[in-house]
């Protein structure tokens, strides 16, 4: 009979320690499976056995279960150090939020060494203990750490973005400039400036996201206003392209 003790354990293990980012999406699975949990129920069950067989093979059993778990979200939290590593920022502040995670994440592997120490001296109460707390941290600490990480990888990744958005505006303006000494056009000086303006509203909107993620707030807020920053820009390559017909056309007449 699968015990309700069974039952309570399985849930905190099923599930506790499988993330899923945006940025860096990491495909190894740590949950343990209902087969898994089946194994502990197949040990109680098992009539050839004494009770001290019983408690010591379904603690050995526990024990390997909460391990692996715990073992495979260390290593998610490595690949997360590596990523957020890797990320390049010029932004001295978004060098700061990268160096505060970074010590975040070095932190959540220093938590997940510390219950595996605890792990191996515990009896079957004290490996439900260590489970349920890999559970409750996981939700409640790792997992807003985890979309923050990777939102903060995706910021930095956009700053190029940016920067070629930057660029072509300025060759922009010389181009609008020069014709615009030789004839005055309205139409596309008022281009150049709706495109002017859209850059604007994505930079900062760009710089509002940082400092949401500076500010450590919600990660569905830094996200969204990572997404708004993103279509901003994109309008004003939409706004690029019509300053361009513009020049096109009047370099044909």
């Amino acid at each position: 009979m699968l015990s309700a003790i069974v039952a309570t354990f399985g849930a905190m293990l099923c599930g506790a320690v499988v993330f899923v980012h945006g940025a860096h999406a990491q495909t190894t699975d740590c949950t343990v499976t209902k087969a898994q949990i089946a194994q502990i129920a197949a040990i109680q069950n098992d009539p050839t056995l004494t009770p001290a067989q019983e408690l010591a093979q379904e603690l050995a059993l526990r024990k390997e279960l909460v391990s692996q778990t715990i073992t495979c979200a260390e290593g998610q939290v490595s690949e997360l150090q590596t990523a957020l590593e890797n990320a390049s920022t010029t932004d001295a502040m978004g060098q700061s939020v990268q160096l505060q995670l970074l010590g975040n994440l070095n932190d959540a592997s220093n938590f997940y060494n510390l219950q595996l120490q605890k792990l191996s001296d515990s009896g079957i109460a004290g490996t439900e203990s260590v489970a349920a707390n890999v559970l409750s941290w996981r939700k409640d600490t790792l997992a807003p750490l985890s979309e923050t990480v990777n939102n903060f990888i995706l910021w930095s990744s956009n700053q190029s973005l940016f920067a070629t958005a930057e660029t072509r505006l300025d060759q922009t303006q010389r181009a609008v400039s020069f014709l615009e000494s030789a004839n005055q056009d309205a139409d596309l000086q008022t281009a150049f400036d709706q495109a002017n303006a859209s850059l604007g509203d994505a930079e900062s909107e760009n710089i509002a996201a940082r400092n949401a993620l500076a500010q450590r707030l919600g990660p569905d807020q830094s996200l969204a206003l990572i997404k708004q920053s993103l279509d901003s820009l994109s309008d004003t390559y939409q706004d690029f392209f019509n300053v361009s017909t513009l020049i096109k056309n009047s370099l044909s007449q």
